[in-house]
């Protein structure tokens, strides 16, 4: 297809959860933000972790560790999405998952060790010349 590329810029939400991803940066790497009712971060580098799988790319992020309690992470399941550059992007629906790890200082706990939550995002995939 000529003039289409690969989009880099996500931005997606649905009710409280709104996030971005970049896949570069004016850094260099790829940078990250989440934000809902509860919590406001953002990242980059090496606290995004990105896994390609055969349904899409994961990508993954650390929301909050607290010791003998908990570890929330998100992660987001994109697609590879072709975009004309200079466009208004293509509108797009992806998974978020939300996965809680309960921690305790004794060692896993009986039941379940990620409890998970899914929100379906959507918001559009941009081509931005960064």
């Amino acid at each position: 297809m000529e003039g289409f590329t690969q989009a880099n810029l996500f931005e997606l939400s649905r009710g409280a959860i709104h996030v971005t991803y970049s896949t570069t940066s004016i850094l260099g790497g790829p940078i990250f933000s989440y934000r809902d009712d509860r919590i406001s971060r953002s990242f980059r580098g090496d606290e995004i972790r990105i896994q390609d799988t055969e349904v899409g790319q994961l990508i993954t992020v650390t929301l909050e560790s607290i010791p003998d309690l908990k570890t929330d992470t998100f992660s987001l399941l994109l697609p590879i999405v072709t975009v004309l550059p200079q466009s208004a992007g293509a509108h797009i629906r992806v998974p978020g998952i939300t996965a809680t790890a309960p921690t305790t200082i004794a060692g896993p706990p009986p039941g379940p060790q990620r409890l998970y939550s899914v929100v379906n995002l959507q918001g559009t995939a941009q081509f931005i010349v960064s």
